[in-house]
């Protein structure tokens, strides 16, 4: 049914933009401690956490579809860090944050897409 494949792609895309939002929070944090001494750089992986709730929503239905957890794993490179100990490179988390900010962007218009189709089918059989 239309609305079941609506509702699935929507619970779909409310996690991914969650997780999207959690990992700009998570570059901004670096950003913002671009000065603190020792301070280890954390990045975010979702992509693969979500992949595989989307796979298994494809088994058991959306109704199962568990919470996805982003992971938060600290740098270990150390060939990276300055000589305080610090591991954040600012140009590589403006990078980051842009090209998060974007798949926001096109998640946040998914969404927005799906209720128009929600409320054109809703308005039809009105």
């Amino acid at each position: 049914m239309v609305f079941d494949r609506l509702f699935t792609q929507n619970r779909i895309l409310e996690t991914a933009m969650q997780a999207t939002q959690y990992k700009n929070q998570v570059i901004l944090n670096n950003m913002a401690n671009i000065d603190t001494p020792n301070y280890k750089k954390k990045t975010v992986e979702f992509e693969n956490t979500l992949s595989k709730a989307i796979e298994e929503t494809k088994k058991t239905g959306i109704d199962h579809m568990g919470t996805v957890m982003p992971n938060i794993k600290v740098s270990a490179k150390q060939n990276s860090t300055t000589l305080d100990g610090n591991s954040v490179d600012i140009e590589t988390e403006m990078i980051d944050f842009y090209k998060n900010s974007t798949k926001y962007d096109f998640i946040v218009n998914s969404v927005l897409s799906n209720s128009n189709v929600t409320n054109t089918v809703y308005s039809t059989f009105k």
